[in-house]
């Protein structure tokens, strides 16, 4: 599922340009620790995707000349991310590191088909993405994993170059439907997910009909609240208020107050809380009034509101995903393998959407590049990548991968209810779930909304 969102911040940390092979700075330990460290990891093996790094095949000969970034030894790519902005520093470093986790675990199995995984951490500081697009052009096979929120301006530059592409995430509508790129978590500009909408007004009937949607007023970013909106209305519901606030230096009491005098009972997210809202919350405690519920998409899956709720008194917060989430680790092999591939790069710390979404795509390009062989171009490659029925090895719900005109968004969805002290815990009783265990899969969780919003 792409997240049409927004500044997801991680922590104060500032990123720049940064090359490694399979490793290299940043994180709280475990970047460059020794592969014993985590002996669950097979080499070489995610989940059911076998082989997927190793070394060169007896019968490696490359028949042509190479593709940029791309020789007999090693394939140079890119992640991109934001964390040096000043607007919400730390954005995008989630990509960053899981480019450090994943290249250092597959190139200690011998990388791809025996091609070492150079990659360049370029960071757009939420302004200057596609200036770090003309730099990957002269030296860069692919983009792969990474994600900007403001992608509209990198479309024409990647273009020009023919930079292919498998990302993270993708926001704006212009770089969703851009050519020469296959998006795992892909969602066609004019359809919506409504299965979780449709789940909740099922558990709160008194909220179906007092909707309200909170996004975010950052350039293009406002066109996700009108997504929202029209979604909630495809799954029955009835959107009575409707308010962007802005990223940065938000004054909430009048946002609570509007919400509060248009009875609104079920809060969707439209960005708002892929970054910290305790001040929201506590604006809602201090008035003495507060939704029954709150919705978010995935992007909502952080450490933010985990601290909120520990912090403040919360609604019932939900959040709707695609992924095993790593509460639920224990019971799925994949999810135990995602959380110890993250741990070799912070060896405490929690997992959260952007961490998922660029190990999602990863995988995607892994696989598809191993497919290629010794002949690895970008046209192979996204050829490749077009996986009826792709899991991630098994982390995530089913889901045909391709060109966007091949896609469609992603029919299943696990609802998780944030508990302060156990984490996102996966709710089954409002999932009702049909598929691997845990998510709700159906055709109808999908419905086509009325226009491409931009």
């Amino acid at each position: 599922m792409v997240v049409p969102l927004v500044l997801v911040a991680a922590c104060s940390r500032s990123g720049d340009m940064r090359v490694a092979e399979g490793g290299g700075e940043g994180g709280s330990g475990g970047g460059n620790a020794p592969a014993s460290q985590a002996p669950s990891i097979p080499v070489g093996d995610f989940g059911d995707l076998k082989g997927l790094c190793g070394p060169k095949p007896a019968d490696f000969k490359p028949s042509g000349s190479s593709a940029r970034g791309v020789t007999d030894d090693s394939i140079t790519v890119s992640t991109m991310g934001d964390p040096g902005n000043q607007m919400q520093p730390g954005l995008g470093q989630e990509f960053f590191d899981m480019a450090d986790a994943f290249t250092k675990w597959c190139n200690d199995a011998g990388g791809i088909n025996g091609r070492k995984i150079k990659v360049t951490k370029r960071d757009g500081m939420l302004t200057q993405a596609a200036t770090q697009i003309t730099e990957a052009c002269q030296t860069d096979f692919m983009l792969v994993g990474g994600g900007n929120p403001l992608d509209d301006v990198t479309v024409e530059p990647r273009l020009g170059c023919e930079l292919g592409a498998i990302p993270g995430y993708v926001v704006t509508t212009v770089a969703i439907e851009a050519p020469l790129q296959v998006q795992p978590g892909g969602i066609p500009a004019d359809e919506g997910l409504v299965g979780a909408y449709k789940a909740l007004f099922e558990k709160y009937p008194e909220a179906k009909d007092k909707v309200g949607i909170l996004g975010q007023s950052f350039g293009a970013l406002g066109a996700v609240a009108d997504r929202y909106e029209d979604a909630v209305k495809k799954a029955g519901g009835t959107v009575v208020d409707k308010q962007l606030a802005q990223p940065i230096g938000q004054e909430w009491r009048s946002i609570v107050e509007t919400m509060k005098a248009n009875d609104v009972r079920l809060l969707v997210s439209a960005g708002t809380f892929a970054v910290n809202a305790t001040p929201l919350i506590q604006e809602m405690n201090n008035s003495g009034w507060a939704p029954t519920a709150i919705l978010s998409d995935q992007s909502a899956y952080n450490n933010f509101n985990l601290q909120t709720a520990k912090d403040a008194a919360m609604p019932d917060f939900y959040v709707y995903g695609t992924y095993w989430p790593q509460e639920s680790a224990d019971q799925k092999p994949a999810a135990k393998l995602a959380l110890d591939l993250f741990h070799q790069k912070n060896k405490t710390g929690r997992m959260v959407y952007f961490n998922y979404a660029g190990l999602n795509a990863w995988l995607l390009w892994a696989a598809a590049a191993k497919d290629c062989g010794a002949d690895l171009t970008v046209d192979c490659v996204l050829e490749k990548a077009k996986r009826p029925g792709w899991t991630a090895g098994g982390l995530f719900a089913p889901n045909d991968v391709g060109p966007l005109t091949e896609m469609h968004t992603n029919p299943c969805f696990v609802m998780t209810h944030l508990d302060k002290d156990k984490g996102f815990v996966v709710d089954a009783e409002t999932t009702k779930p049909n598929t691997d265990t845990i998510f709700n899969c159906s055709p109808d969780n999908v419905v086509k909304l009325d226009q491409k919003y931009t």
